[in-house]
């Protein structure tokens, strides 16, 4: 009876986590992205070849996954498609069947010639 509030909240909160772990992975990416092309800038004004090549490719990589991972976060989530929730009253239901065919079943047992009573 209660679980389909909670099965809907902890699914819920896994979806959460989700985007959140996402979303911080993206933003530590771009953030050590830029902190590669500052460093990169930094040496193309400085100096002009070299290591100024590698360290531009590298923070382009690191920004670009950065990016690539903060748009994933963001991007809305297909419900995910479950079972119908079986009927709670289910059991009680077959309970009350079985009362009904174990009354009638008296009922009959009861009626002349229906016995061995009738034999007598």
């Amino acid at each position: 009876m209660f679980s389909l509030p909670l099965d809907e909240a902890e699914r819920r909160a896994r979806a959460f986590s989700h985007r959140l772990a996402l979303g911080t992975a993206g933003s530590l990416c771009a953030g050590v992205g830029a902190a590669f092309l500052t460093v990169a800038a930094w040496l193309v004004l400085s100096a002009g070849h070299g290591a100024v090549f590698a360290a531009t490719v590298i923070g382009s990589a690191y920004l670009g996954a950065g990016l690539i991972l903060w748009a994933l976060s963001l991007r809305p989530r297909q419900p995910e498609r479950t079972a119908p929730p079986a009927d709670p009253y289910t059991p009680f239901i077959h309970m009350a069947e079985g009362f009904a065919a174990g009354l009638e079943a008296g009922r009959a047992a009861r009626k002349p010639g229906s016995s061995d009573r009738a034999r007598d």
